[in-house]
């Protein structure tokens, strides 16, 4: 199942390309690099003056030629599968600094045990990958906190998940405390859990710590640079959808350039990632207006690259604690892209990630499972049929409830909720119940139950707790 999403057409597209190569030839980075990071740019045919990066028409002559190629490679492997996955996936996300409590539903700061507790839950469901840490806490020090993030994981989940490192001190306590987890060195450079993006502040500017993160991550356990940007409509590009478009795709270029004279691989074109809203002056994840500048740059990617978007917009909600709001947001924003041929979900997450909700997590949850049994396999087969069944009841009237073939096949076909409430009306008046109500009661339960899975023995766990001590005393120096 997936529906086209359709906004610009190939004249508007290459329009929009022109006017981004216009601004990429014009527009340098501004780079706080070290002088590794400029000696591959300027050996890849790069201007480098000072801070300013700039692209000759070689270089984005020779980028272009390389994207083309790619085109190509991508096209063929589409024709060969063009249609998505049926097996839905969920994940949590975020790293916020809030939770929203379960038994009060307000927010409050994050914790290391709200993190601890976290993982209890995501475990204690079972089947849910994790692709952030959800919970940066507060009650550590600022400076060791995403190391703290990452040492809490490690500690109370079944398996080590990725947390994201912002500070060039704690890198060698994220790769020693993955040694400890994963068994040798080994096998960190084989499957590197953390996170070491260089991270971009639209418009065109890395700074010089996301650099030495990113180049001192790619010589100790080899991993190729990536860069990570996330700009924002009408604060760091441009309010309309076509201005954005252009310059996002032209950054996205010169991002590519960077990456080819590093690591000879290219980036696709980053969509704007969030919008300003101008009735609350902030930042927004959520809502038509951000959808179009996605959807926009979903095609500019598939019309430069061949590849063709999963996801036509972000699956965060605005909503700040677990309400009607943030069913609302969630269940619009993630049937748009299963609708698009999106397959993965992110949940748990409220207020665009920064805040975190064990709640909405089992909300989600449900939501998931809904779509989880959509995309199930339907068996045509003289068994389901039940041709004989048909031929003897159909007769009589309606008397498939009482059916061997009904008690059979209605645990498969059915589906089962366990919050939203499919009762008729006079039954549910007899004992009304809301299903946030129903949810906090479950997730508060089950949060009790939950138990620590992390497999490490005493010796493990007391080398990972000595990390985050050293890494709080590097911290303060």
């Amino acid at each position: 199942m997936r529906m086209e999403f359709k906004l610009l057409d190939n004249n508007e597209l290459e329009y929009c390309f022109n006017r981004a190569l216009t601004v990429w030839k014009e527009v340098p980075f501004r780079v706080q690099g070290t002088e590794e990071f400029f000696d591959y740019l300027t050996a890849f045919g790069c201007q480098v003056d000072g801070e300013l990066v700039r692209f000759p028409q070689s270089v984005i002559d020779r980028v272009l030629a390389r994207i083309a190629e790619e085109k190509e490679k991508n096209l063929v492997e589409q024709r060969q599968n063009n249609w998505p996955e049926s097996q839905i996936e969920m994940f949590t996300h975020g790293q916020a600094l809030h939770i929203c409590d379960i038994e009060t539903n307000k927010i409050r700061p994050a914790t290391e045990n709200d993190l601890a507790r976290w993982c209890h839950l995501v475990d204690a469901i079972g089947d849910i990958d994790r692709t952030h840490p959800t919970f940066i806490p507060s009650d550590a020090p600022c400076e060791s906190a995403d190391f703290h993030a990452f040492a809490t994981i490690i500690l109370n989940s079944a398996r080590p998940h990725r947390v994201s490192v912002y500070s060039l001190k704690m890198l060698p306590f994220f790769i020693e405390a993955s040694k400890i987890a994963q068994g040798s060195m080994e096998q960190v450079k084989k499957n590197p859990i953390f996170a070491t993006k260089c991270w971009v502040n639209s418009p065109f500017m890395i700074t010089r710590e996301s650099i030495e993160i990113a180049l001192e991550a790619r010589r100790l356990i080899g991993v190729p640079i990536t860069f990570g940007h996330m700009p924002v409509a009408g604060a760091s590009g441009p309010i309309t959808v076509a201005g954005s478009l252009v310059q996002n795709t032209a950054e996205s270029l010169a991002l590519s350039a960077m990456r080819l004279a590093i690591d000879d691989l290219t980036m696709g074109i980053t969509a704007t990632s969030t919008i300003m809203d101008m009735k609350s002056a902030s930042h927004r994840q959520s809502g038509p207006d951000l959808l179009l500048h996605i959807i926009a740059g979903a095609q500019m990617n598939e019309y430069l690259f061949g590849i063709k978007s999963s996801a036509i917009g972000v699956t965060g909600v605005a909503a700040q604690t677990v309400s009607a709001q943030s069913v609302y947001e969630k269940a619009i924003s993630t049937t748009f892209n299963i609708s698009a041929g999106q397959r993965k979900i992110g949940i748990g997450c409220l207020a665009f990630s920064d805040v975190g909700s064990p709640v909405q997590l089992i909300l989600d949850y449900e939501m998931g499972l809904y779509f989880r049994h959509l995309f199930r396999d339907v068996n045509v087969d003289d068994e389901h049929i039940g041709l004989d069944t048909i031929l003897s009841v159909a007769p009589k009237g309606g008397f498939f409830l009482e059916t061997e073939h009904t008690a059979e096949f209605f645990r498969e076909e059915c589906w089962f909720p366990a919050f939203i409430d499919n009762r008729l009306p006079l039954a549910w008046m007899k004992d009304p119940t809301d299903i946030i109500e129903r949810a906090r009661k479950y997730t508060s339960d089950l949060y009790e139950k939950a138990e620590n899975k992390c497999p490490l023995n005493p010796a493990q766990k007391q080398a990972i707790t000595e990390l985050i001590k050293q890494a709080d005393s590097i911290a303060k120096r």
